[in-house]
């Protein structure tokens, strides 16, 4: 049964639905327990686009109630959406829309985002989370989507309000199948925790972060300038080098204005790669790799693949790599920021994805057009995308064009050492509880193991100053093995041979026995059970979405598969020798996984459980749209407050942080400290 409520009660006249008042609606209302929710809306910016239809279903589907909000004023349904259990699909973007409006869920569950707990480590070549897919893996419903890009255009008509009622009919139903099967997988604090979420990453993008025009421009022209710097000195190095002389040409001819400049000009461009790879050839450097999809050699000049090849030209690395560097500032944080500060607010609202990594993190940004906005500023769509704040640079002259509003100031917390805390805690290893809870500088305890010989007659303590050549060295394996690496990469990390890497390696795992004893169980629970265990409190998982193929090839390896192996198939590049190189290449890869997923993950975890406790201390204290919540980045947060709240609301932040992080971290404190400032000091 679909009620539509409007005022336009003689333009909308139809047997597929029956018009009734707000009044009605309300009686309607009165006995649900849950509500399921959906919006349709003139585009995807809540400060600039506006609200067309609400809808409302009731539990088993049985009822719809659609609003005309162009008529109905949506604060008469304020109440019954912050009393009853609101269940949603991407719910983030229609809580947006009622934060314009003053209407504030308190209890949700959006089936998008469980499904992205249940099915967190897929690709998206695997699994998809759009409504229309959802049912139809649960129900074997078909929702047909096609009317909703036409709604802009189309306003409210019957088939815009039969659609819109049939978005709010299977919700319910989902979400009862969802936790039956979160059930199973015992993720269903998991669900819970992210779903609490959904308020606070909601609001996130709903108060952006305000960006100091003035104080930006005067950046880009230093980056331009230091761009124009680099591409002179690597321009020159071309000049000054005998091997290169064919990218350089002289303009004998000159003109009657101007005269001759014999000075040679180099005729590469830069920043394509293909032009940059034949001079990388030509001084020496390898750039072939292996295409990961299609196994084929390919030319590459990213840093990651030529940073090793040490030796060669090292100069010429330098000035590259610098040069490359400049380039992504002046491209990636430029003007585009500035197209995306919304003239409503001036402020920048980015999207943030609240399950943006296999490992529960959050990511920022994204290239889809912000067409709202773009329409507004004048701007062609292609020129308004949503930056991406979490991966601005760290220099003190970026990060200082983020400022707070006259009359606020900008508090930013983050937990000291979180994740090598973490591991601390998760791998239960005492060599690492030692560096935090004694004070040991962390990367002379990594000498200290690794290089157990040359310093064994030397405290730990004064590695630093007699011994600062090995303390240095160790920070490259400390990397490597941290991240899940072994001999090659030991090697790679410090130019060494395999015999040094090998005792590297064996000192480490005799030094960090809790790392190296949890890295072995991990391996051998993630190859046994296809998912890794991020964090027993709330059960998230990372699940290895292919995994019944690779155990089934793993159980194929027989003795006698290796016999045959050896005598036809190794080292010949046949298919054979090519998806057995595959098998221990995905193995290692969840080896990895095994041992970095639970300390990044429950570090994401912690975050989010932090910042909705903080965020609800918001609204319940009255301050919301006042206090805003600007930027989260993994172990950070930002948030802007009133000049006379801000030592209070640090004092909360701290407190907060540390309490929550102590759940979750229970063997090694983790500090946070709140700095007060007019812009974004971390």
């Amino acid at each position: 049964m679909i009620y539509f409520v409007t005022t336009n009660v003689e333009l909308f006249n139809n047997d597929c639905y029956t018009v009734i008042n707000v009044e009605q609606s309300l009686e309607i209302l009165k006995t649900w327990k849950s509500v399921q929710l959906d919006t349709e809306t003139t585009g995807t910016d809540c400060h600039i686009d506006t609200i067309l239809l609400m809808q409302l279903g009731n539990f088993d589907g049985s009822i719809q109630i659609v609003i005309d909000v162009t008529t109905i004023d949506v604060l008469k349904y304020k109440e019954v959406l912050e009393s009853k259990f609101i269940i949603g699909q991407n719910l983030k973007f229609d809580i947006q829309f009622l934060y314009k409006k003053g209407i504030i869920i308190h209890r949700l569950y959006d089936t998008m985002i469980a499904e992205q707990v249940l099915y967190l480590g897929y690709p998206a070549s695997e699994i998809t989370y759009n409504l229309k897919d959802i049912a139809e893996r649960y129900l074997n419903v078909y929702i047909d989507k096609t009317i909703r890009g036409q709604i802009i255009w189309r306003g409210i008509d019957t088939e815009v309000i039969l659609y819109g009622a049939k978005d709010v009919t299977y919700l319910y139903k989902i979400m009862k199948l969802q936790m039956k099967k979160a059930k199973e997988q015992g993720v269903t604090k998991a669900i819970q925790l992210e779903c609490e979420f959904v308020p606070v990453i909601a609001y996130l993008e709903f108060c952006g972060i305000k960006l100091s025009v003035e104080k930006w421009q005067a950046k880009m022209q230093k980056d331009i300038q230091s761009l124009n710097r680099a591409l002179e000195e690597l321009n020159e190095f071309v000049i000054n080098e005998p091997k290169l002389k064919s990218f350089t040409k002289v303009d004998m001819q000159g003109d009657l204005f101007n005269g001759f400049d014999l000075k040679p000009k180099v005729t590469i461009n830069w920043a394509s790669p293909a032009q940059s790879t034949k001079v990388f050839k030509i001084l020496g450097f390898d750039t072939q790799v292996k295409d990961k999809k299609t196994g084929e050699d390919k030319d590459s000049v990213l840093e990651k693949h030529l940073k090793n090849q040490k030796g060669i030209n090292d100069n010429f690395l330098k000035i590259y790599f610098d040069y490359r560097e400049h380039l992504k500032t002046t491209t990636s944080f430029g003007q585009g920021h500035l197209n995306a500060i919304n003239p409503i607010t001036g402020r920048i609202h980015t999207v943030y994805k609240q399950l943006g990594a296999a490992s529960g993190r959050m990511s920022c940004g994204s290239t889809n057009p912000n067409t709202s906005l773009a329409k507004i500023k004048g701007l062609a769509p292609s020129k308004v995308k949503y930056p991406n704040i979490q991966q601005l640079p760290h220099d003190a002259e970026t990060r200082a064009c983020f400022v707070a509003e006259k009359g606020n100031k900008l508090i930013d917390c983050d937990w000291s050492a979180a994740e090598a805390r973490l591991a601390g805690d998760i791998y239960n290893d005492q060599a690492i509880k030692d560096i935090f809870l004694k004070g040991i500088d962390s990367h002379s305890m990594y000498a200290k193991i690794f290089f157990a010989d040359e310093l064994k007659d030397i405290n730990v303590n004064d590695i630093k100053k007699l011994r600062p050549d090995l303390r240095q060295l160790a920070k490259g394996p400390e990397f490597a093995l941290n991240f899940g690496g072994g001999i090659f990469a030991i090697m790679q990390a410090i130019n060494c041979d395999e015999d040094k890497a090998n005792e590297i390696l064996r000192n480490y795992e005799e030094g960090f026995k809790g790392s190296a004893e949890f890295a072995k169980k991990g391996s051998q629970f993630v190859k046994s059970h296809g998912y890794v265990l991020m964090n027993p409190i709330t059960g998230h998982k990372m699940y290895w979405w292919d995994w019944t193929t690779w155990k089934d090839i793993e159980d194929g390896h027989t003795i006698e598969f290796w016999d045959d192996y050896k005598l036809h198939h190794k080292g010949t590049g046949d298919y054979v020798n090519m998806q057995v190189k595959q098998h221990f290449k995905a193995g290692s890869k969840w080896d990895r996984m095994a041992r970095n997923a639970p300390t990044q993950g429950t570090c994401a975890i912690a975050l989010k459980h932090s910042q909705t406790i903080l965020f609800w201390r918001v609204v319940d204290s009255g301050y919301f749209n006042i206090i805003k919540l600007c930027a989260l980045v993994h172990d950070e947060c930002l948030w802007e407050v009133p000049v006379e709240l801000a030592s209070e609301f640090a004092e909360l932040i701290e407190t907060t942080m540390l309490d929550t992080m102590a759940i979750y971290c229970k063997s090694i404190p983790v500090p946070a400290e709140a700095e007060i400032s007019d812009f974004w000091v971390h």
